[in-house]
């Protein structure tokens, strides 16, 4: 009988003590038992590592930012394959069997894309995981998680130059190297929203803005829809029911995405390039 190969799954990590917890559980309650679990720490300052401790032996700390993290997190992996989440996500129980089943009906290994519900507890957290949830299923948008590590290695992992798009970054590269993009039919993964306010979730959004200049001129194409007001508009368009019966929510998300909008306006007019 073929031994089951091993998948290893990286979780890069930064003061996650109130997500990591829930992240780890889902680990191991996987349906699919042959795995390692790898945590890489960027010097958190409050008790990631040791609530950790009892699901993960293997815990490393590096920087500076998530590119570095899941390199480095590779580099020490013995799987065939690797999985890349993030601290707050967590795992539907037979995502990793899944990926592992589907690879192993494709000629050339596959990178997979594994679909993503959004969920929000406060406000502002339901708002833009009603967002998210539009998004689901969208080639553009969506970014895979699951690679075999052996081309992840020689296609040199995620650019550590890129502070934002890293994600849609490698999934284009591996295209472009001929792999098939695939994703999950029935597993999935909560991406939990985080528990901030207005002014802070603005501010993160400035952070990315001022980065994803070097994304965008490395795929000007790919970003020519990412970055698409008019794109995302349409996909609300197809999700009309479940946002017409949350109007307060939907509202908000919208008026939240405009604002955003405002701000990319005044970066780019402050910063003129030809892949705008």
């Amino acid at each position: 009988m073929k031994k089951a190969p091993l998948v290893s799954v990286i979780v890069p990590t930064k003061n996650e003590e109130q997500n990591i917890v829930r992240c780890l559980k889902s680990i191991q309650k996987q349906t699919y038992e042959t795995i390692e679990i790898l945590l890489v720490d960027n010097f958190s300052t409050d008790k990631t590592l040791e609530v950790s401790k009892k699901f993960v032996t293997k815990q490393f700390k590096c920087g500076d930012e998530r590119s570095q993290q899941r390199n480095f997190g590779a580099q020490k992996a013995k799987g065939q394959w690797l999985l890349f989440i993030d601290a707050d996500m967590e795992l539907s129980k037979d995502v990793i069997e899944e990926c592992v089943r589907r690879t192993q009906k494709q000629i050339v290994s596959p990178i997979i894309t594994i679909t993503e519900k959004g969920v929000g507890t406060t406000f502002w957290g339901k708002a833009l995981a009603l967002e998210k949830n539009c998004y689901r299923y969208t080639f553009w948008l969506q970014a895979a998680r699951f690679f075999p590590r052996k081309y992840f290695l020689d296609l040199n992992g995620y650019d550590k130059t890129l502070v934002a798009g890293e994600d849609w970054d490698i999934t284009q590269r591996f295209r472009d190297a001929g792999l098939p993009n695939i994703s999950t039919k029935y597993s999935y993964i909560t991406h939990y929203e985080p528990k901030i306010s207005l002014f802070r979730l603005l501010k993160k959004e400035i952070f990315y803005i001022t980065h994803i200049d070097k994304y965008a001129a490395k795929h000007p194409l790919s970003f020519s829809y990412q970055g698409s007001l008019l794109y995302r508009m349409f996909l609300w368009t197809r999700c009309w029911k479940v946002l017409l019966g949350n109007p307060i929510l939907t509202s908000s998300f919208i008026f939240y995405k405009f604002l955003v909008w405002i701000i990319w306006q005044f970066y780019k007019k402050k910063h003129k390039n030809n892949y705008w």
